[in-house]
């Protein structure tokens, strides 16, 4: 079925021209009066459309069609030879360009754009290196040495375990927050502080059961929470540093991060997930307090490297990294543990 309008003088001319054309039982889609066109010229009186079954396409129409085709076909070939042409020549400039680095540099280069980083931030780090020391690079370890300092300026680390302050989990659903929280937990524990967990679901129970084993073995004090004002109530009669560990759901998350807004964030975020996705998330709560961000997961991913850039581009404080199920798979992240993934990969 398709859409054709027809233009008459006035509605009851149209009308019986649309019956003796095609049939007393012409479904009519809509009718619309006429007055001027908006520049004071006069119109056709009205305009009534019908639903036509789709007639057979002219020889013409089958020509146009098969044009448009043929057109948009060259147009998608073209733009994909074009777009890895692209890639090829700038990759073969940032080869010749490595030509030019002692070759410490060229390995280091090479190891860190083999495991999946960004050709042109990898291109920028031994490029400062290089300008910094020049032909001291010579030198593996020199070459190393201002290698992480180079990575250490692009890095802000946030010690969630270090204060008193209350902490609000956040995260994509199955990002890992519930372990996060444990393993947070236990880190504020084996510092001497006194830690209580708070759990907010108002539609289901889906970690409840899994913290309150984690508080009958560690001894942390739990709640759980299914309403915002509770939830608040609570916050204030727990003792000890609070983590609130959030629904995955995002409309819920927002309504509770509105309530709870002066209380600092933390979001976790799997290892595996696209930089995109990633800055989408945190976006939608850049204005809520956010402290640091928690990357979890490392041990599902086979390259590591566009984990390391998604983390360098999202330019947000870490607190630390998780790399499994116990409670003490956590890598800190500070110059030498980030430096050592980036270039080596999974080093556990």
């Amino acid at each position: 079925m398709k859409v054709k309008t027809y233009s008459f003088d006035d509605i009851r001319r149209g009308m019986e021209s649309i019956k003796e054309q095609h049939g007393p039982d012409t479904i009519i889609m809509d009718i619309k009066q006429n007055n001027l066109d908006g520049y004071g010229w006069a119109k056709k009186g009205c305009e009534i459309s019908i639903a036509v079954e789709n007639e057979p396409p002219t020889a013409e129409e089958d020509y146009l069609l098969e044009l448009r085709r043929g057109t948009e076909a060259v147009w998608q070939y073209t733009t994909k030879c074009l777009s890895e042409r692209l890639t090829s020549m700038e990759s073969e400039m940032i080869r010749d360009r490595m030509k030019a680095y002692p070759l410490p540099l060229k390995v280091l280069f090479d190891k860190i754009a083999k495991g999946g980083f960004n050709m042109h931030l990898a291109l920028e780090l031994v490029s400062e290196v290089y300008a910094e020391i020049g032909q001291l690079a010579e030198n593996s370890t020199k070459a190393i040495f201002f290698l992480k300092i180079a990575i250490a300026r692009r890095m802000r680390t946030y010690h969630a375990a270090n204060s008193q302050e209350p902490l609000v989990i956040l995260g994509p659903s199955g990002a890992g927050k519930t372990e996060t929280v444990k393993k947070l937990s236990k880190m504020v524990s084996d510092q001497g502080m006194l830690v209580s967990i708070l759990a907010f679901d108002p539609i289901r129970k889906s970690s409840y059961d899994e913290l309150l084993a984690f508080s009958q073995i560690a001894g942390v004090p739990f709640q759980f929470s299914t309403d915002l004002e509770d939830l608040l109530t609570k916050t204030k009669q727990v003792a000890g540093k609070v983590l609130i560990d959030l629904t995955g759901q995002i409309d819920i998350q927002k309504r509770a991060v509105a309530k709870l807004r002066e209380f600092k964030k933390i979001i976790v975020l799997p290892a595996g997930a696209r930089g995109e996705k990633m800055e989408q998330y945190v976006k939608t709560f850049q204005n809520s307090n956010i402290a640091g961000v928690v990357f979890s997961k490392l041990d599902e991913e086979e390259r590591l490297g566009s984990f390391c850039y998604s983390m360098m581009q999202l330019n947000q404080p870490v607190c630390f990294m998780t790399k499994g199920i116990n409670l003490n798979d956590i890598l800190f992240f500070d110059k030498e543990t980030f430096s050592r993934i980036l270039i080596e990969g999974a080093i556990w």
